[in-house]
């Protein structure tokens, strides 16, 4: 979350799509395990590969691009 609009709405960006499922547990699982910085950096780019979060991300940005209403 980015803060607000003028209009006052808030504003997101497309990690957001995929921070509650994939970077914030990792990153409790990570604390527990005293993991160093760039262990969990490593974690997190092997759990997006495995759970193909780059390409969710592109195709629900597609989908809103080619919303028509």
């Amino acid at each position: 979350m980015h803060g607000k609009t003028r209009r006052g709405a808030l504003v997101f960006d497309i990690a957001d799509l995929i921070k509650d499922a994939i970077v914030l547990p990792w990153a409790f699982i990570s604390a527990k395990e005293k993991a160093t910085e760039q262990e969990f950096r490593q974690q997190i780019l092997q759990k997006f590969t495995e759970h193909k979060a780059l390409d969710f991300m592109f195709d629900q940005v597609k989908q809103q691009a080619l919303r028509d209403d």
